[in-house]
């Protein structure tokens, strides 16, 4: 019997808390479900990898603010399960996904040139590239919360807090939004990182 989708997604939220790599959860996967996939697990195996994943930390709880799912969750594409991971990673609402599928799809649409608004939901996403633009987002997201976190970390070993990075970028044309701004934070982890290992 093939599982539930949302069980395989579950198992992605789990993987992407615990921080592993492909050969870690490929091992794992093998060591407690006897298969390379997930989509490979029947009930009695699956129930031993969230067993597993769980006594390892993983919570499988949306945040409380994550809103419900979309209506039709088990009949859109697989992509789902990855947006599904990838919320959950971020602590942000089904909300935030619809928000991106619009801007995706056409925005507010502009009148004056005939072009349509964009789909309101992530439910009525039907297009694969919408799908893996909308992933994309996400993963640009993503990246931007972990250099940002990175930044802290490197300002407390620092002793510094964000007012170093403020002082330090004083002048720059993106400075007032550095905290956004992937490619500044990948410039702002260098320099941190160089001064940690001359301290």
């Amino acid at each position: 019997m093939t599982i539930h989708r949302s069980a395989i997604a579950k198992i992605h939220i789990a993987r992407q808390q615990l921080g592993m790599d492909e050969e870690t959860y490929r091992a794992m996967l093998q060591q407690h479900g006897g298969v390379r996939s997930a989509k490979d697990l029947n009930e009695r195996t699956l129930a031993r990898v969230l067993a597993h994943l769980k006594s390892c930390g993983a919570k499988f709880a949306p945040p409380r603010r994550a809103g419900k799912r979309p209506h039709n969750y088990d009949r859109l594409p697989g992509y789902v399960a990855k947006v599904e991971a990838m919320l959950a990673d971020m602590g942000l609402s089904w909300a935030y996904a619809d928000s991106i599928a619009r801007n995706i799809t056409g925005g507010k649409g502009a009148p004056d040139i005939n072009k349509a608004p964009g789909v309101e939901r992530l439910a009525w996403v039907k297009r694969s590239e919408h799908w893996r633009a909308i992933i994309a987002a996400l993963e640009a997201e993503q990246t931007k919360r972990a250099r940002l976190a990175r930044v802290d970390e490197l300002l407390g070993l620092l002793g510094f807090d964000r007012g170093y990075v403020e002082t330090l970028l004083d002048g720059c044309p993106r400075a007032g939004k550095w905290l956004r701004d992937a490619r500044l934070l990948g410039a702002i982890i260098e320099h941190l990182t160089e001064k940690v290992g001359a301290a």
